[in-house]
């Protein structure tokens, strides 16, 4: 467009203008793609090669429908071990098994166990947290009973063994098993962490126990929606959920629980990636006649779950590979089977 700006002046601002708007907007996109790409962007980790099949399956509770998809491997072991895998805010149970990289499958494979991801209900969990603002709080929705559910459902359909049930969560599934350990403690074989602390009284409507839980605890410390040192729990400074303990006052709650009393041994994990700035402790207290509890500090960590094949994006803080988290859960619940065959309890 060509104008004489002696006949029409504010015509050439006007043209300058819409030019500039343009090479504004143009600006803004390419600052918006690129904080994508360097914030929220991941890569979904490779599937490997699975010997069984991934089965989807539901559950009626009076009028509410819930859904799950469940892993059985092929060579299945006789009275199984069941792993409960809880997602976190916003996400579902398949989410949760990509973002656990698959991992745990292959360890079904391996050992035989069967592995369960449920649903949340509108994508949440009812957790214990008096100031959890979404509807399956409010409705008060009954994970606990979706949880002893799923237990008889694979007791019934495939020999789960009901008394080696265990339960991993993130974020916000690690909140669900919180509730899990304080309500129904007895009902859990061990239980797995990663991303959350207790909530403090003021913030937890759930009953304190009367009986320790196997626990492990995953955390990093630079963790940016549940602070590693306490203190309320944001979504990057929104939607408040109210305060929680810090991941050390947490394992140590758990800990007297359990019935220990004394310093707990403290470990650090040998380095894998010496370029990394990251580094894990185990913080163990554990005896034989006691259920074990473990935090793995990972130093350096963000919201995320530890392992080498599954990068969260970057806004969450740094995805750790100095500690493979599924493995690390995996093991300890094996652990606790090892210690009841020791005990004489398996199948009480």
């Amino acid at each position: 467009m060509a104008w004489n700006e002696n006949e029409d002046p504010e015509g050439r601002w006007r043209h300058v203008a819409a030019y500039a708007g343009v090479a504004i907007a143009t600006v803004l996109v390419i600052a918006a793609a690129a904080g994508y790409g360097a914030f929220l962007h991941y890569e979904e980790p490779a599937k490997p090669k699975f010997h069984g099949e991934l089965r989807r399956g539901v559950l009626r509770m009076g009028e509410i429908i819930r859904t799950f998809a469940y892993y059985v491997p092929v060579n299945l072991a006789e009275n199984p071990p069941l792993v409960l895998a809880f997602h976190g805010s916003r996400s579902s149970g398949e989410e949760m098994r990509e973002h656990l990289a698959y991992e745990l499958d292959e360890l079904a494979d391996q050992r035989g166990f069967i592995v369960v991801y449920p649903d949340g209900y509108e994508r949440h969990w009812n957790d214990c947290r008096r100031a959890a603002p979404y509807s399956a709080r409010k409705l008060g929705i009954n994970d606990v009973g979706l949880v002893r559910g799923l237990v008889r459902r694979f007791a019934d359909d495939y020999g789960a063994d009901p008394s080696a049930a265990f339960a991993v969560g993130f974020s916000n599934g690690a909140h669900l098993v919180y509730r899990l350990a304080l309500e129904i403690p007895h009902e859990i074989a061990g239980a797995a962490v990663i991303g959350s602390a207790l909530p403090t009284d003021d913030n937890c409507d759930c009953p304190r126990p009367g009986m320790g839980v196997p626990l492990l605890l995953v955390a990093g410390t630079d963790d940016p929606i549940n602070p590693f040192q306490g203190g309320a729990v944001t979504i990057f400074g929104m939607g408040n959920r109210g305060t929680v303990l810090s991941m050390h006052e947490t394992a140590e709650y758990f800990a007297r629980v359990a019935g220990y009393d004394g310093e707990p041994v403290i470990e650090r994990f040998p380095e894998r990636d010496t370029l990394e700035d990251t580094w894990v402790e185990r913080i163990c207290w554990n005896a034989p006649d006691r259920p074990e509890v473990n935090l793995l500090v990972v130093h350096g960590g963000g919201h995320t779950i530890p392992q080498d094949r599954f990068e969260f994006p970057r806004l969450y803080g740094r995805t750790s590979s100095e500690v493979n988290a599924p493995e690390e859960i995996w093991l300890f619940f094996d652990r606790q089977l090892e210690k009841r065959r020791q005990l004489g309890t398996a199948g009480d």
